[in-house]
């Protein structure tokens, strides 16, 4: 009973915080398997960031449950935009974010506590949630002043990635199973990644084609939200992301307003792979590993990966200076 009524007490401090602390928000855009992970933990490296040690997937399932939404997807639009939806997004990502620096940086932050609750302490978040490339249109409303930055990767590499990483624990939807079991006709036994609108009609796919439709649908919803808006964008390619970490992270960090320290160049010159690796990086793994999948697939993406600088034709990854959106 004492534990309860110390539960209710917490909820009646934090319910009145207003949570519109939010400073320049960052939000990390790109398909599944594209080395987001790995930007995401060297940007963690900069000082001043609150991030959630995880994707923020419970925070939006909570809200925004497949059971409750007319089609059982990631997509997250304007019809569900509302002052109580907005709300609840930043306030649970605003604690959540306090806590997991809390935690971090032990009884210093703890002693601010009384700040973060009732919102007063302004933060710089970070996130790069996969299912983010699917909530834009209503990310918009929520963080108005948001700064998105594309990660891009070679087609071919970012799929074969998919296929290896497909089933795996850490990346399934255990929520669409159920779904998955009623149709006759699914090639897969459970979905993994992002659930695009319109991913049952895909599950009778072979898994490359359903990987590349994903690997589509992430660039699509990105251009056209990205295109169709003024807010900030930066783009990073995967391939520079890996070859010259400290430059690639430095640049963007610069842009990005933050400051780069010793610490985060030191962690540059040298980054871990990243907690999301299934195997080790290597040039043309996609060849080795998938070459017949992917060759399968990419009259399904040739001119998409055209448009964000990778020509298909080539082993080599391309060098998109001047990118088509």
């Amino acid at each position: 009973m004492f534990i309860a009524l110390l539960r209710r007490i917490k909820d009646i401090i934090e319910s009145p915080a207003p949570f519109d602390s939010f400073d320049r928000p960052i939000f990390i855009i790109a398909p599944p398997r594209s080395g987001s992970t790995l930007l995401f933990e060297s940007l963690t490296k900069f000082n001043g960031l609150h991030y959630l040690d995880t994707e923020a997937d419970h925070i939006w399932w909570r809200i925004f449950p497949y059971d409750k939404m007319p089609y059982p997807c990631d997509y997250i639009g304007e019809e569900q935009v509302s002052v109580g939806n907005i709300r609840a997004i930043r306030n649970l990502t605003y604690l959540e974010a306090m806590r997991n620096r809390c935690v971090k940086h032990g009884k210093w932050a703890r002693f601010h506590k009384l700040r973060y609750l009732f919102g007063f302490k302004r933060i710089r978040y970070l996130d790069k949630t996969i299912t983010n490339g699917f909530h834009l249109d209503f990310l918009s409303h929520v963080f108005p002043d948001a700064q998105y930055i594309m990660l891009l990767r070679d087609p071919r590499a970012n799929i074969s990635s998919m296929i290896e990483g497909w089933g795996r624990r850490e990346f399934s939807t255990p929520q669409l199973t159920p779904i998955i079991r009623q149709l006759r006709t699914a090639t897969v036994e459970s979905w993994t990644y992002s659930a695009p609108p319109g991913w049952k009609d895909v599950v009778s796919l072979p898994l490359p084609h359903i990987c590349a439709w994903i690997w589509r649908q992430h660039i699509e919803y990105a251009l056209k939200f990205l295109q169709n808006t003024g807010q900030v964008r930066y783009v990073v390619r995967y391939e520079d992301l890996v070859e010259n970490s400290l430059q690639t992270v430095s640049e963007l960090a610069t842009k990005l307003g933050l400051v780069v320290t010793n610490s985060a160049v030191n962690y540059l010159k040298n980054p871990s792979l990243s907690r999301t690796t299934v195997s080790a990086p290597a040039p043309h793994k996609w060849v080795t590993n998938n070459r017949e999948a992917i060759e399968s697939v990419c009259p399904m993406i040739e001119d998409l990966a055209e448009k964000i600088g990778y020509s298909l034709s080539s082993l080599a990854s391309a060098h998109p200076e001047n990118l088509n959106f």
